[in-house]
């Protein structure tokens, strides 16, 4: 069956077996400090970008390989509580929403 019972946009993708298929791709080799991350949002090329709360770098998670990399902007802005949310542009371009940061980030 459908995730949700098939209402909304969700499909049985995650289904398998009859039973919901969940799997956690450890991240912290990369980074582990706490509340690294506020929001996402998928990139044109598939890839999901993560927005940086306390991070110091986006963080960008491929689907196709659950590779994970963090692009430093710390020479940008390193404060913490940077951003609240992302947003794909239809130049291709994520968008975060400010939440302490004292500019829209653009990636």
């Amino acid at each position: 069956p459908p995730l949700n019972g098939g209402v909304g946009n969700c499909t049985d993708t995650l289904w398998s077996g009859g039973q919901f298929v969940f799997s956690l791709v450890d991240i912290s080799a990369t980074i582990s400090s706490d509340y690294k991350f506020r929001g996402a949002a998928a990139a044109s090329n598939g890839k999901i970008i993560f927005a940086p709360y306390n991070a110091d770098g986006v963080g960008v998670f491929d689907p196709s390989d659950n590779s994970f990399a963090l692009v430093d902007i710390s020479d940008t802005i390193s404060s913490d509580g940077k951003f609240s949310g992302a947003a794909a542009a239809s130049n291709g371009q994520i968008i975060f929403a400010p939440l302490q940061a004292d500019g829209v980030g653009v990636f």
